[in-house]
This record gives structure tokens, C-alpha cells and sequence, in this order.
């Protein structure tokens, strides 16, 4: 992300229309903004980085937006700039794969985060036949709000496959049947399974609050 952002930063100040002054103030905002980013602090970050922007507009600067987003795990912001930066920059090839790949990505994280779990069971090639029963079972279990049975099943479908939609699921269920920290155990087995994951903000806060004094 610091790279990204410092490689576009010549670009968009290159090319702003606006004046020295106001060009002056959206550099400054850009590097407090991306200061902000490299020290964790992502709300601030966005903060900055869309004050700059309301300053000197760029596509690529939209991108970067849409780039903190996605760490923040704010998958409609995400989706809304990058869809905005498609529209502007039109990026071809490799890189509109990379893009649409992201909103993909966040369009399923946003599913997600409505439907509560993962509903999508692994491919048949990492799933056997019976721990897909068994995850299907859970999150049948799950939408009806059985949640002790729903973590019955997640539970034997981790004895089977031991992935991370299954994980996820153990975590959530884990959650809502009291046992926090089964939950917290199960969310970090989730983010070692997947490190780089568009939810890992997300979890993390989960993981926080279910830590946090009651």
C-alpha cells in the first residue's frame, strides 16, 4: 500500500489543476494521510486522504482511497471507489483484473457480513463429502438461529476439513452460544489461515470487542 501510494503521489500533483496553494495543502493532507496509514490508524488515513481529494481530484488518488477501504474491511466504500476509479482511469489488462478481482472480493464480503457466516461451502477438491454435510447442516442451523446446532455441526465438519470457511463459522457460532473464547481461538486460527484476507480488519475488531471488559 505505502509504495502504491508514494508512486502516484508525483502524478496526481503533476497533473492537479488547482493552484500552489491548494496543491500545496492537498500534499500535505496526502502525507499525513499516508503517515496515518503506515501507523494502523485507517480511519484517520481515509480521512486525510478523501480531504486531499475533495482538494485535488485524481483517479489514482481515488484508487488508494479505495485501497484503505479494503483494509478497514468497509467493503461498500471499497466497492463505491473503486467502481469510481474504473470509470475514471479505465484501466486495461492486467491491471482491471486486479481491480475487478477486488470488488469481487468485496461484494462477497459484503454477503457475507449480511448473511452472518459463510455460506459457500470450499470446492469438492479441499471438502469431503461429509464435511460439506456438515457445513451445509450448520448453516441451515445457523439461519433458523439453532446456534448450539449449528456449532454441533461446524464443529464435525472441522474434524473433517479444517478450512477456513469452516473456521469462520466455528468462530461465529462459537460467538453466539457464549463460549468467547472458543470465538477469539477461532478467529485467530482464521486470520493465520489467511493473513491477507479483505475481512482481516473486520476480525480483528471482533476479536477486540470480544476481549474487552464486560
Amino acid at each position: 500500500m505505502r509504495a502504491l501510494i508514494s508512486l502516484v503521489v508525483a502524478v496526481w500533483l503533476v497533473s492537479a489543476p488547482a493552484g500552489a496553494q491548494d496543491v500545496g495543502r492537498a500534499q500535505q493532507l496526502f502525507q499525513q494521510g499516508i503517515a496515518a496509514y503506515d501507523a494502523g490508524r485507517l480511519d484517520e488515513a481515509v480521512r486525510l486522504l478523501r480531504e486531499a481529494d475533495a482538494i485535488v481530484h485524481s483517479p489514482e488518488l481515488t484508487f488508494n482511497i479505495a485501497r484503505v477501504y479494503e483494509r478497514m474491511g468497509e467493503s461498500r466504500e471499497a466497492i463505491r471507489h473503486f467502481e469510481r476509479y474504473l470509470r475514471e482511469a479505465r484501466p486495461e489488462g492486467d491491471e482491471r483484473a486486479d481491480v475487478d478481482r477486488r470488488i469481487a472480493a468485496m461484494r462477497e464480503l459484503d454477503r457475507r457480513m449480511r448473511d452472518q457466516v459463510m455460506t459457500t461451502p470450499p470446492s469438492s477438491d479441499e471438502m469431503t463429502q461429509e464435511a460439506r454435510v456438515f457445513f451445509e447442516r450448520g448453516v441451515a442451523m445457523f439461519r433458523r438461529r439453532q446456534y448450539d446446532a449449528a456449532l454441533q455441526a461446524f464443529t464435525a465438519a472441522y474434524n473433517f476439513a479444517r478450512l477456513p470457511e469452516v473456521v469462520y463459522n466455528l468462530a461465529v457460532a462459537s460467538e453466539r452460544t457464549g463460549h468467547t473464547q472458543d470465538a477469539i481461538d477461532y478467529y485467530r486460527e482464521y486470520l493465520r489461515a489467511r493473513p491477507d484476507g479483505p475481512d482481516r480488519a473486520y476480525v480483528e475488531r471482533r476479536i477486540a470487542q470480544l476481549r474487552a471488559p464486560r
